[in-house]
């Protein structure tokens, strides 16, 4: 997963095209949050059943995503 978000962020600062990546399973949690912050465009949750291991159901993710957001501004 590390390795994954590290060439999400050399992709995005080399490249001028969109990247959008994320991991699986429990680790890939943290990419599917975290992600923009190396550069991902975007990440999905789920609606009902999960469709990959470490997806996040979508109104926890966007939960999550608001908190990690406001404490950015802080």
């Amino acid at each position: 997963m590390l390795t994954l978000l590290q060439a999400t962020e050399v992709f995005a600062e080399k490249s001028s095209r969109p990247a959008m990546t994320m991991s699986m399973g429990p680790l890939g949690v943290v990419s599917r949050l975290a992600g923009e912050t190396f550069g991902s465009c975007a990440t999905f949750g789920s609606v009902g059943e999960a469709s990959a291991p470490g997806q996040v159901e979508a109104g926890a993710l966007r939960v999550t995503l608001d908190l990690l957001h406001d404490a950015q501004e802080v």
